[in-house]
């Protein structure tokens, strides 16, 4: 089961910080629509009625550059963390349900990964497959399944031996009946807590990528990209810099105290009566 602990004030303030987001830059998107192009001779205009955060040193309206940047972030990290969630919870089941052999290796896999910083590997192979959305989402996933597994691996590893996956196992229920009728639902709060989190770190590793020229073409606005390109007028429109920072904070914070709404519920250890 899944519990919402409603009462925690960071679950409740990361609502309302990704609430603000969401509705700030999308109220601001339908009412002025999204505008890329690129105008030269409007470059670094001040905010006004047409361009509420003014323009860049491109010409293109940083409101628009914003919502768009912010868009591109959630879907990479969305796209990285589910693929990475879905590699390690099978590798964690198999290393953790069979043991022996199959999960040496699969641990050692595994801690050879982690011996890695995440981010440092995601570069890594940033550098070597170029730029473009799905080189990032395969690059930031590789560096954080081996999290996942480990930590899918200690669940199995703690409810194979439970009565009732004992007596499922008496029955002759296939391991894969197992694995999502029975440990899945209970193995769910945690990765589900640790997605939460994991789309913060994601978004922050996204954005440093384009900030370093790594991550997606250079022509489309993200928000490391904004402020790699806002440096250059850090003194005269902190704004560039300001603003895209302002909004990457405050997009992984909320992303971080979210996490903290997620528990297991009290009913997530009971006996499931049903047959395999």
């Amino acid at each position: 089961m899944i519990g919402l602990d409603k009462r925690n004030q960071r679950f409740r303030l990361g609502v309302l910080v990704l609430a603000t987001i969401g509705a700030g830059l999308g109220g601001a998107a339908l009412a002025g629509g999204i505008d890329l192009d690129l105008h030269l001779l409007q470059r670094l205009l001040p905010p006004s009625g047409r361009h509420l955060l003014g323009t860049d040193a491109l010409g293109r309206d940083i409101l628009s550059c914003l919502a768009f940047g912010t868009l591109v972030s959630l879907a990479i990290a969305l796209a990285a963390v589910a693929l990475a969630a879905v590699a390690g919870t099978v590798l964690g089941f198999l290393a953790g349900w069979f043991g022996g052999r199959t999960g040496t290796i699969l641990m050692a896999g595994t801690d050879l990964t982690l011996a890695f910083p995440g981010f440092l590997l995601a570069l890594f192979l940033a550098a070597l497959w170029g730029q473009g959305a799905l080189q990032m989402i395969i690059a930031l996933a590789v560096g954080g399944w081996a999290g996942t597994a480990r930590l899918v691996r200690g669940e199995v590893l703690r409810i194979k031996e439970l009565d009732f996956i004992l007596a499922a196992r008496g029955f002759n229920a296939s391991s894969r009946h197992i694995a999502l009728e029975h440990m899945l639902p209970l193995i769910f709060p945690v990765l589900l807590t640790q997605a939460v989190s994991g789309i913060a770190a994601a978004i922050l590793a996204e954005a440093s990528l384009n900030f370093l020229g790594l991550g997606l073409d250079p022509r489309l606005p993200t928000l490391g990209g904004m402020i790699d390109a806002g440096r250059s007028h850090l003194f005269d429109r902190p704004a560039l810099v300001l603003v895209p920072g302002a909004c990457l904070t405050l997009l992984v914070a909320g992303f971080l105290l979210l996490a903290e709404g997620f528990s297991a519920g009290p009913g997530a250890m009971a006996f499931e009566k049903k047959s395999p």
